[in-house]
């Protein structure tokens, strides 16, 4: 409803009870803001100087009294009916300080919909004064209570108030509107069912709205109808004329090839644009692919297009508003097959913006093919490895051709003559060059201009270094001429020619039989025959022996293989070749023929659509590799004697070994007052002696099952392993007070007896080699890792999970130089006076993590410590 303050011709209101009298229309919009519609002059005057615009700004964005919350709280409270009860506002009045009370009065037109009144406090604000504003609105309102029968049922609604627009538009007098019922002013009111409409409002408080046309006055009505007490409050305006251009805009924009839209601008409170309010316009269906909603109005225009705030067009739209001038540009927009183009004009319109959007797709892909076309044609001319020239004859006064005239050319031929384009268009062939006029160039092009008939021909420079394929083809006034330069051409055929002849070379002088067979097909279709393409002389050597004539390179060349090798037919060599012709895949095989004492390596390979046989002599290889073979025969079972030999002698030394030792306890256990103490020193070297040979076996005896017997692997837990072995090792952590840190250790899968010598070997190791005076200090920890993150991926398959088990101490250390050496077996690096052991502990270890699949790496510095990392693929 569009409320303004004018007063109507012919009923100008008197000003001066109402000099002071403040009017404003309150709207509710969709974003549920409350916003003023309009304002006398009173109301602007009252609000002062405003940095935004009064109409549509909110109530919050307003000055005293308009932003108290005690009005707020009145829409809040009464949003469908007006209780027509004045209450209260208050201001400052500057610069006294002072506060200023107003009397004011709320009516509620629709339920989106308010006049606000406010007079100065003491001013009068009655009914009259209402009554004699109403008056004056271009806006009919009548206000009516509901007659009920006894059973309350409603019959007739009788006016309480009718303003005198009320009054023009319904047709009839205020005095007969305010003192007849409804019933009697409409006897055929259920034509327009307004009475039951009116019936509804009351007795549901649902407010109505609708268009109301008059046949016999030819007039549009906007009605709205809401609940007031047990009654109605009517609203009437005259929308004829609106209408009217409404229909006539429908009928246009819907006719109109280009989505047409209004948007609104949305501020917040310090008066920025902040969105758009999408409102009328057209919906082409020819748009709905373009639209995310059937239909987009009164929907936020960032909340249908969140990409306008990325693309830059939401800051277009409100310079627009902003600025007050128009924007024309071209945008376009991503489908599942295609890119949609559109023309875009944005014109300002009151608070926002009219945005007209077309279709420019189709034109818009035209004029991209005719510009690609034109670029791909230029392009083409300008990067062509062809020089390209249009040659314009130029005739004496019998019509002979006496010259041409370069009348376009391209880059291509600019660059081979060394000239700028502007330096060749439009200068004669005789002057540019000469030499053609005489070298017979000029006479082959006159030919084709005169007959017509076109003509291609090679042409090399007086030098033979350069050559060109020239093709003259003749057109109206002239001919086309294009210069391919095929030197490359030229230089690649004699490279070929040098690259057949060494061919030629390596096939004469291989040793090796090379044959080219192309299968042969019968009736039937299968393949019957070979017919060999392709022979060198090897192929004589070495199947001579198979034939009973003498073999002739003449005799197998352009022959078939059967009539050749007949023999062949009957062998597995005919049965791979025909496998390879039908499967695709290559064969590699050795054939033993032992009556001629010959092995003979064969490769079938897949070569167009037969095969490539090459055949080589292998028979002295045969003669190696079989004495080879029976040497590793005998190297394993040198090796098998061996193991069990030293297995046999490690058992049978372990007997003598402890006799040696009781006897030496016996003696000095007994026998020992008989001995000098340079005798009782000797046995004690005897027993410390034999107690290391010991020693030596068992470990000597450890390594040998490590490598002679394959671990059954089961899943363990090296936490538990390790519990056990710090039990074993209990008394040196207790006497050398060491402190041994351990993480969390998995489970994996391993031979638990192999992986507890690694534990306690290691351990073992960083007790015996602390700092001297210093407390042994362990730390063992594992981690998870990749395949990539090995030391050595070439070890490992991708996707191979690996566990890095790391044991480091704060000891003596070593030099790096000896981080390799350390793992052999015996290596000691130092004195056992100094260090106990038998140099066998860390060799263990390493055939451990071996038989494991892993490997073990060491790093150390003299006095720094060492750290150990054993690496073990986790299956």
């Amino acid at each position: 409803m569009n409320t303004s303050f004018q007063p109507q011709a012919g009923h100008p209101p008197d000003p001066s009870p109402f000099a002071d009298l403040a009017m404003l229309v309150l709207e509710s919009g969709l974003d549920s803001a409350v916003r003023v519609k309009q304002a006398n002059a009173v109301a602007q005057a009252l609000m002062g100087p405003l940095a935004f615009p009064l109409l549509g700004a909110s109530l919050d964005q307003l000055p005293p009294p308009f932003n108290e919350p005690a009005l707020r709280d009145r829409l809040h409270q009464h949003p469908n009916h007006s209780d027509n009860l004045p209450f209260q506002l208050h201001s400052l009045s500057l610069p006294a300080g002072a506060i200023r009370r107003y009397a004011a009065q709320l009516v509620t037109v629709d339920p989106h919909l308010w006049i606000l009144t406010l007079l100065p406090q003491g001013e009068d604000s009655g009914q009259e004064a209402l009554e004699q504003i109403m008056d004056s609105m271009p806006t009919g309102l009548l206000l009516f209570r509901a007659i009920r029968a006894s059973n309350q049922t409603i019959i007739d609604f009788q006016a309480v108030l009718c303003n005198q627009m009320g009054a023009t538009l319904s047709r009839q007098s205020q005095q007969d509107i305010l003192t007849r019922p409804l019933s009697e002013r409409y006897p055929n009111q259920e034509v327009y069912a307004l009475f039951q409409h009116y019936v509804a409002v009351v007795t549901t408080a649902q407010p109505h709205h609708q268009l109301l046309y008059l046949p016999a006055q030819a007039v549009w009505l906007d009605v709205s109808v809401v609940k007031y007490g047990d009654g109605l409050l009517v609203c009437l305006q005259d929308v004829t004329q609106g209408q009217h251009t409404a229909s006539l805009l429908e009928s246009v924009m819907s006719s109109s090839p280009a989505s047409v839209r209004y948007y609104e601008a949305i501020r917040d409170e310090s008066g920025q644009i902040i969105d758009f309010m999408t409102s009328t316009g057209n919906e082409l269906a020819a748009y709905r692919p373009f639209r995310p909603r059937e239909s987009t109005t009164g929907q936020r225009l960032l909340d249908l297009y969140p990409y306008l705030k990325e693309n830059g067009l939401f800051d277009r739209y409100v310079r627009v508003v902003e600025s007050g001038q128009s924007d024309q540009f071209e945008t376009s927009y991503p489908l599942e097959t295609h890119r949609a183009w559109f023309d875009c004009r944005a014109v300002p319109h009151g608070n926002g913006l009219v945005l007209t959007t077309l279709d420019i797709t189709a034109q818009k892909e035209v004029l991209v093919a005719q510009q690609q076309q034109a670029t791909v044609l230029q392009t083409v001319l300008d990067h062509s490895l062809t020089g390209m020239a249009w040659l314009q004859s130029v005739r004496d006064t019998k019509g002979q051709v006496i010259d041409f005239v370069l009348a376009k050319i391209n880059q291509t031929l600019a660059k081979t003559l060394q000239q700028s384009i502007q330096q060749l268009e439009g200068r004669l062939l005789s002057a540019l060059m000469p030499h053609q006029m005489t070298n017979g160039l000029f006479d082959r092009y006159a030919q084709v201009a005169r007959s017509g008939q076109s003509d291609r021909f090679d042409w090399a420079s007086p030098s033979g270094t350069v050559w060109f394929d020239i093709s003259a083809v003749a057109i109206e006034g002239g001919l086309i001429v294009t210069f391919m330069d095929i030197t490359a051409i030229k230089v690649a055929q004699l490279a070929q020619q040098r690259q057949a002849d060494l061919l030629q070379g390596v096939l004469n002088s291989s040793t090796s039989s090379i044959l080219v067979l192309e299968p042969l097909l019968g009736e039937a279709g299968r393949i019957e025959d070979f017919r060999i393409s392709l022979a060198n002389p090897a192929t004589v050597r070495l199947f001579s022996s198979f034939v009973d004539s003498p073999l002739t390179l003449d005799a197998v060349g352009n022959h078939t293989l059967l009539t050749v090798f007949p023999a062949v037919q009957q062998r597995a060599l005919f049965a791979a070749l025909l496998s390879v012709v039908t499967t695709g895949q290559p064969i590699h095989t050795s054939v033993d023929y032992p009556a001629l004492g010959l092995t003979y390596d064969y490769d079938l390979t897949p070569f167009r659509q037969g095969v490539l046989l090459i055949t080589t002599d292998i028979t002295p290889l045969r003669h190696y590799q079989q004495q080879l073979e029976a040497n590793n025969l005998a190297l394993s079972r040198s090796n098998e004697y061996l193991q069990q030999f030293a297995y046999v002698a490690s058992h049978d030394l372990q007997e003598p070994l402890r006799k040696i030792e009781a006897f030496a306890d016996l003696l000095l256990t007994q026998h020992a007052e008989g001995l000098d103490p340079t005798g009782q020193d000797l046995l004690r070297r005897q027993q410390q002696a034999a107690q290391r040979m010991r020693t030596l076996v068992k470990d000597l005896l450890g390594y040998a099952r490590l490598t002679t017997q394959q671990p059954l692997f089961e899943p363990v837990s090296l936490q538990i392993l390790l519990e056990e072995v710090l039990i074993d090792l209990e008394t040196p952590i207790r006497e050398t007070g060491a402190t041994v840190l351990v993480e969390e250790l998995p489970v994996i899968p391993g031979n638990a007896t192999q992986l507890r010598q690694v534990l306690q070997n290691l351990l073992g190791n960083a007790l015996k080699f602390a700092k001297p005076g210093q407390s042994p200090q362990v730390r063992i920890e594992a981690l998870q890792l990749r395949a990539d993150q090995v030391p050595q991926p070439s070890l490992s398959s991708p996707g191979q999970a690996w566990l890095e088990l790391r044991v480091a101490d704060e000891g003596i250390g070593f030099e790096e130089a000896h981080r390799e050496r350390i793992f052999d077996l015996f290596h000691r690096l130092h004195g056992r006076n100094k260090y106990g052991g038998t140099g066998i502990g860390l060799a263990i270890v390493k055939k451990v993590v071996e038989n494991h699949g892993g490997f073990i790496t060491a790093q150390s510095r003299p006095g720094a410590g060492a750290t150990f990392c054993i690496y073990l693929p986790l299956r």
